[in-house]
């Protein structure tokens, strides 16, 4: 049998045969993706396909107390980018065409990136604080956020998996704020993929990612300015920091044109993953007319990211409400962020909404604040500060740096405010975008304090240098300690602490009065000098009365401001209550009731009750005067043991308990023993006698000597140098005696009668907000009611319906003779009105019958040689028989309380501007230096701004 010849494979068989078995891979791995994990894919593709788009919530508006808009909403169209696969591939070239229309019809594209570069292309940070602690930690959030921490802890940890400790942490963050801002811009050229902007080969861009960030970004500088591949590293930025928190658009501009929004709707197929949107912007009509109630708004600090995120805010986009109303009511004015899940082609355009959720209004709040009121105030303020500034002589004294004045307006019977000036303001619509310019945040936020300062002391003359105008602190930063410059975010009106000077003068009358120890009939001798009393103050004790009034009873003795009067006054109240240290309390009692502080045995808050930020000063009385000098003290121990000198009389080996980080913890603790030994004695004066203990003080102030020569090698060596310069051996028995000695002084200050004496005539620890000033005297001619001061009327929502109202609120009760307030009212009415009264040169014309009190408070002794001058404080209520409004001005280095009144009496003017024009027709106000005629208090200007829903009420 023949056998059958064995067939050979072809190699077109072994080539048929692998096809199919591709093929058939293929098929099965299609199947596999397109039926098994069809659900999965579809998903993914979805949601790389979707998008939230966010629709921002217009805030609540807030109006004045006739309907008018003073913040509202405007439409405005913003340029956004959506990221997709294909807009990512073009986006250095659709960011430089975005950009380039927008520089070609001036807009400004949305910057908040805090890594600024300034013309030479150096980079810098701009953290919008002069605060260095806060600098620091902005900073430190800064690298954080981008990833520079995990490579320092690789520097010195290697890959270490564990959490850092404390101590590891600390050296992070030094090494951290060692990068420089220039670093730091390098970096982020390599992470951000600047190089595809210098090649598209794939081989080429790979070698990039071996080259350092300097290389890299040495050859971008060759083809582009680092500020403009800074503009688009602010886009990539974004993107990378929303990142965490889903696909969103990313806004590139907000705040354009029309015009522009039209040219780049034209061009939007060359621009993918760019669409122009239409969101609210906050607007404020009347720019900074009563800016520093309203507040301004400001984006979410990284810091703070985390709490904002939990209260459902998006802290890439959204805004929020910094000082004043817009702080304080955040929660209120604040509207429900809506949006749309969209989905979107290649080119980030949307195609289809797959979701919808209606953003709702934030509700509304209306003031007490009177539109035309707030602005005859401000003007009025304006020109008395540049005729301060510009013009007013007078020998000795230089009103030049009178840039800063408050005033502020009450109703008498409610606590409404009327008007509440904070001077110099500012435009809170430069704030109402996320886009603040450089210049706009450095004057508010970074002023140089270097240049100004040298050419404040050449302007004014000052023998001294910039680094004693404003010094620096530890950190090298430079600190306006001597409050010199104007602050327009300040609100001076709730926060500014200004001794009152002779505006006092009322609340010590009525002390007086009530106590019984002068009356309405009672004359007084005055004198220059208040040196009646040596057996009481002392032979030296001999304060000054700048002027001799003559004869003067109560009445005379306001109006004319007799310091003698007051200094008697005082006297006496202090020998009837004791001549004990409660009876140095004898006008401090009436005054915390009045709202000039609280008693601070009482839980008593320390508010006026006004809803914005404020600042509440405190009257003198014994125990917070005891309690000031508990905290000088610490200052006088290390000072005078360092030197090693009391009084020039205990001398020894300088003994240095300052704290220093250096220190062993023993060392600490010995050194804050001794502190606390002779603070807390401090703290009993009063309580015990000064003799109580003081033995055993001294003997344990010895005990700790003798540990801390044993621990501390800086006074072992100390004693050493003592005792070798003046050949005697140290004695810590001589410390122990200059500490009992220093003791005993202490004593004696604390507990003088000469303190409630300085503090009758408004001098001494008496610090107050004009907003506390306005509501003491509205309470004293309101027959003694203290009404809790308030800016809010109601809250109404979007519609207009009432939310919530605000009625007037009973702080505390002054229970005053009749009387006594007619007396007060009376000495006031003279000031204001009779030949003598120190403000009758403003008011004596004024035909509505009113009362006033000025009031001159030094800053400080030496004020003068930092270019300062005396405070200006007035105050001031209208009309004098049944008192509606109640009025406090202080104007900071305004020399005299009266160059104030002006103020006031504009407010009065536009008050009532009714009753003048029928009652008075022939009544025509007048600039106080110019005599020249205005209208503007009788005639308010400014326009009458309402929205639809005010209107058809």
């Amino acid at each position: 049998m023949k056998k059958k010849k064995k067939q050979k494979i072809t190699r077109f068989q072994i080539l048929t045969w692998i096809s199919i078995v591709i093929i058939l891979l293929i098929v099965l791995r299609l199947v596999y993706l397109q039926i098994y994990k069809n659900g999965y894919y579809e998903d993914k593709a979805n949601t790389q396909s979707r998008r939230f788009i966010t629709e921002t919530a217009p805030r609540g508006k807030i109006y004045d107390s006739q309907g008018n808009l003073l913040a509202t909403n405007k439409q405005t169209y913003s340029i956004t980018y959506n990221e997709t696969t294909e807009s990512n591939e073009m986006l250095f070239s659709t960011i430089q065409k975005v950009l380039k229309v927008l520089d070609e019809n001036n807009e400004k594209q949305q910057d908040t990136f805090e890594l600024k570069m300034d013309s030479n292309d150096k980079a810098y940070f701009d953290f919008n604080t002069s605060d260095s602690e806060v600098k620091k930690a902005k900073e430190l959030r800064f690298k954080k956020d981008r990833g520079f921490d995990e490579a320092v802890k690789k520097e010195l940890f290697g890959n270490i998996s564990s959490e850092l400790t404390e101590i590891q942490e600390s050296q992070v963050n030094e090494k951290l704020l060692e990068i420089s801002p220039q670093t730091v811009f390098y970096t982020l050229l390599k992470d951000y993929k600047f190089y595809e902007l210098l090649s598209s080969d794939s081989n080429t861009l790979k070698s990039y990612k071996d080259k350092t960030a300097d290389e890299i970004a040495t050859e971008l500088k060759k083809k582009y300015s680092f500020s403009d591949l800074r503009r688009v590293m602010i886009v990539k930025d974004t993107m990378k920091m929303q990142s965490f928190s889903g696909f969103k658009s990313i806004t590139i501009a907000s705040n354009v044109s029309r015009d522009t929004a039209f040219i780049l709707n034209q061009k939007l197929t060359d621009l993918p993953g760019i669409n122009v949107v239409i969101e609210p912007m906050r607007q404020y009509p009347y720019n900074e007319l009563a800016s520093g109630v309203l507040g301004y708004l400001s984006s979410i600090d990284s810091s703070k990211k985390t709490r904002y995120e939990e209260k459902g805010y998006d802290v890439s986009t959204d805004l929020i409400g910094i000082a004043g109303i817009e702080g304080a009511f955040e929660n209120i004015l604040r509207g429900a962020n809506g949006g749309s899940t969209i989905k979107v082609n290649s080119a980030g355009r949307k195609i289809e909404e797959l979701f919808k959720l209606e953003s709702s209004p934030g509700n509304n709040v209306h003031l007490t604040i009177d539109k035309d009121i707030q602005h005859s105030a401000e003007t009025m303020m304006k020109h008395q500060l540049e005729y301060l500034q510009n013009v007013y002589k007078e020998s000795g004294i230089d009103t030049r740096n009178a840039t800063r004045g408050a005033a502020v307006a009450l109703e008498v019977k409610t606590g409404r405010v009327l008007a509440m000036v904070s001077y110099p303001g500012y435009d809170p619509n430069l704030f109402a975008s996320r886009n603040v310019d450089s210049e706009v945040s450095k004057t508010y936020f970074n002023p140089d304090l270097e240049s100004i300062g040298n050419e404040f002391i050449k302007k004014r003359g000052l023998s001294i240098t910039v680094d004693q105008l404003f010094p620096k602190n530890s950190k090298g930063v430079r600190e306006d300690v001597y409050d010199i410059l104007p602050k327009p975010l300040f609100n001076y009106a709730t926060q500014g602490l200004v001794p009152p000077g002779s505006t006092f003068k009322p609340m010590t009358s009525v002390a007086a009065l009530e106590e019984g120890v002068v009356n309405d009939t009672e004359t007084m001798v005055d004198h220059y000098y208040f040196n009646t009393h040596p057996d009481t103050f002392g032979s030296s004790f001999a304060p000054k009365d700048n002027n001799n009034h003559g004869i003067v009873d109560i009445r005379k003795a306001i109006a004319v401001s007799c310091n003698y009067f007051y200094y008697e006054s005082a006297y006496r109240m202090y020998i009837k209550n004791g001549s004990n240290v409660d009876a140095l309390d004898s006008i401090a009692k009436y005054a915390w009731k009045a709202g000039l502080g609280v008693d601070p045995d009482s839980n008593a808050k320390k508010s006026t009750g006004i809803e914005i930020p404020e600042n509440f000063g405190t009257t003198y009385s014994f125990k917070q005067f005891r309690n000031l000098n508990v905290t000088y003290a610490k200052f006088d121990i290390v000072d005078f043991l360092g030197k090693g000198n009391y009084n020039n009389t205990y001398y020894f080996a300088p003994v240095d308990i300052a704290y220093k980080d250096s220190d062993s913890e023993t060392v600490k603790n010995i050194k804050k023993e001794i502190k606390d030994l002779i603070t807390n004695k401090i703290s009993k004066i009063g309580d015990e006698s000064i003799t109580t203990g003081l033995p055993e003080l001294k003997t344990k102030i010895i005990s700790l000597l003798e540990q801390l020569e044993k621990s501390s090698d800086t006074y072992k060596n100390s004693i050493e140098e003592y005792n070798s310069k003046n050949n005697k051996k140290n004695s810590y028995a001589m410390v122990a005696n200059a500490v009992e000695a220093y003791l005993y002084s202490k004593n004696t200050s604390v507990k003088t009668p000469a303190e409630i004496i300085n503090a009758a005539i408004g001098q001494g620890i008496n610090n107050f907000t004009p907003l506390q000033l306005a509501s003491y005297i509205s309470t004293i001619v309101n027959g003694g009611t203290r009404y809790k001061v308030h800016l809010v009327d109601k809250i109404t929502d979007y519609e207009g319906n009432l939310v919530d109202e605000f009625k007037p609120e009973v702080l505390d009760t002054l229970n005053l003779k009749e009387s006594t307030v007619n007396i007060i009212k009376d000495g006031m009415e003279m000031a204001n009105s009779a030949d003598m009264g120190t403000a009758s040169s403003v008011f004596k014309s004024f035909p509505i019958p009113s009362g006033g009190k000025t009031g001159t408070a030094t800053f400080r002794d030496d004020q003068k040689t930092y270019g300062r001058e005396a405070f200006g404080v007035y105050v001031s209520f209208a009309p004098k028989d049944d008192p509606e409004i109640a009025v406090a001005v202080v104007i900071y280095d305004g020399a005299h309380g009266y160059l104030g009144s002006p103020v006031a009496r504009a407010i009065y003017e536009t008050y009532y501007r009714d009753k003048l024009k029928t009652e008075y027709p022939n009544y025509t106000p007048v600039y106080m230096d110019t005599r020249e005629p205005y209208d503007f208090t009788l005639n308010p200007p400014l326009e009458n701004i309402k929205d639809s829903v005010e209107e058809s009420k």
